[in-house]
């Protein structure tokens, strides 16, 4: 009976944090984070959008645009690991570890273990562990402000999400290859998205420049194959910009990709390791992350993902399934207490 009460009376503490009130889509995940990676960063750049990372963080700006950000109740930084050295200018910070060096210049913080050497000039903090060497010039608080990080994983909707695109059918479209550059013609299908096959060419991914005739698509999705990936390719006439919101580039089998230059689109890698010197125009999922250059925020603007019946949701729990939870302990409880009383 003890064990029960102790239970149920841990069910209800848990309506004190915060959850929300429905999982995230993977075109939600896709829209709401900018940064997605189930492994650990090392940052010298920025990140304009929110983050979600994995393991541990090292360095980095994140939330350089936070008045353009989707919505979302997620934190503008979530690390399930320990962060060192990094700077947060909107949205608050979930750390699940260890923060050390950490200025948070705007909104709450959660922080799992310690703080050290960190400002926190936002909103209140919750701090776990001990305080060393931190202003808390935003007060402190008892209860955590964001979901904790371990209590979603959107770096699992994403490798759903790279499966599921990897197996849809080819819709058509032509490339034209000249003088070392490839043409990209999409064609899409009735419902506004256009898929390349693209295989593991080595040839086409060995060429100098690409330039994109996108049609009237609302989305395109290029399937490539293949474990390593060295991009030294120029996109024509800006169009590492224009293209960014519509394009979905599934790399469903790397596991080591490096990016030499501009990157136009959202870079769906879920198993690889990145390394990028030039700044990619659109949104990042994958295993691990080196980063010299700027990640920014293009959002994928497309209605729909390819098969919007199927939700491949990040699992949270909400606060009506904890009451729910706890509740259902604590009559168990009681039932049994009654019994054995009479």
């Amino acid at each position: 009976m003890k064990t029960l009460l102790r239970v149920a009376a841990l069910g209800l503490s848990c309506l004190a944090l915060p959850a929300q009130s429905a999982p995230l889509t993977a075109l939600d995940t896709l829209q709401q984070f900018n940064l997605i990676t189930s492994g650990d960063v090392q940052s010298y750049s920025h990140v304009d959008g929110r983050s979600f990372i994995g393991g541990s963080l090292t360095g980095g700006d994140f939330m350089l645009r936070g008045s353009g950000v989707p919505a979302s109740a997620h934190a503008g930084l979530t690390v399930v690991g320990d962060a060192h050295n990094i700077r947060v200018n909107g949205g608050g910070v979930a750390v699940g570890g260890n923060l050390s060096a950490g200025n948070i210049n705007q909104g709450a913080a959660y922080v799992g273990g310690n703080a050290q050497h960190s400002n926190f000039n936002g909103g209140p903090a919750y701090i776990g562990g001990e305080v060393v060497s931190s202003n808390l010039n935003g007060g402190r608080t008892d209860t955590p402000p964001f979901a904790l990080p371990s209590a979603f994983d959107p770096s699992s909707v994403m490798r759903d999400l790279a499966g599921q695109l990897s197996r849809l059918d080819d819709t058509g479209g032509r490339i034209d290859l000249t003088h070392g550059k490839a043409t990209f013609h999409a064609s899409a299908a009735t419902n506004g998205v256009a898929v390349f096959d693209l295989g593991s060419n080595s040839t086409l991914f060995s060429l100098n420049e690409f330039a994109f005739d996108l049609g009237d698509a609302d989305l395109v999705i290029f399937n490539v194959g293949g474990a390593e990936f060295d991009f030294g390719i120029n996109f024509l006439g800006g169009s590492a910009h224009s293209i960014a919101q519509r394009v979905i580039w599934n790399f469903y089998e790397a596991d080591a990709i490096r990016i030499e230059r501009e990157f136009g689109g959202t870079v769906l890698a879920p198993f690889a390791h990145l390394t990028h010197f030039n700044n990619i125009e659109g949104s990042v999922a994958v295993h691990s992350l080196l980063q010299y250059g700027e990640i920014h925020l293009q959002p994928i603007n497309a209605p729909h993902l390819p098969d919007p019946s199927t939700e491949l949701r990040v699992p949270e729990p909400t606060a009506g399934a904890l009451l729910g939870l706890a509740l259902l302990l604590g009559g168990i409880a009681s039932r049994r207490h009654l019994r054995l009383h009479r």
